[in-house]
């Protein structure tokens, strides 16, 4: 196989809808991840919801919208003024970039390990170090393992959703191909 031949045959890393499908349903996921992070919802159910809709513009849109989602979705939540969310911002934010990075660069089943791990890093983290002296602060979530865990299987099972929805589209392009014979 020679360096022309990959050329002319880019590789696509996670089959996303077509073009203006993928933009409007990706705004409406983006639009879904505002409202999720606004609504008065307790703090757990907010932060899966903005994991969710994370991955899921992953799926719809590729990395782009993930990533728009991952860094000014969380932010609107500032608007509400709740305190929690302020101190669990640059660990939602951290999280959320890592998590895509791990689905990004470590795509199909890799990203099963790689991403829900990256996503629970700046959270164990930000547990471990709450508990030391000199970044001593007290986090919104309480108990932190259950927290931590919750997310960890929440990003597990978002992880297999975006690798069922990928392996649909490939086995749908494959049967809309025809034969070579």
């Amino acid at each position: 196989m020679s360096v022309s031949s990959l050329r002319e045959k880019p590789i696509s890393m996670i089959r996303t809808l077509p073009t203006p499908q993928n933009f409007i349903i990706g705004t409406f996921v983006f639009l879904a991840a505002v409202v999720c992070v606004l609504a008065p919802i307790p703090l757990l159910y907010r932060s899966l919801g903005l994991l969710f809709a994370t991955y899921l513009a992953f799926s719809v849109a590729g990395t782009p919208l993930a990533y728009l989602t991952a860094i000014i979705s969380p932010l609107a939540g500032l608007v509400g003024g709740d305190l929690s969310w302020l101190i669990l911002l640059p660990i939602l934010l951290a999280s959320l970039l890592l998590a895509v990075l791990g689905l990004e660069y470590a795509w199909r089943y890799p990203a099963l390990l790689v991403s829900p791990l990256l996503y629970i890093t700046p959270q164990w983290l930000g547990q471990f170090l709450s508990k030391k002296e000199l970044f001593a602060i007290q986090l919104p979530w309480e108990p932190a393992e259950s927290w931590i865990s919750i997310h960890l299987l929440a990003a597990v099972a978002a992880t297999l959703v975006v690798i069922y929805i990928d392996r649909m589209r490939e086995r749908r392009e494959q049967t809309k191909k025809p034969a070579k014979g």
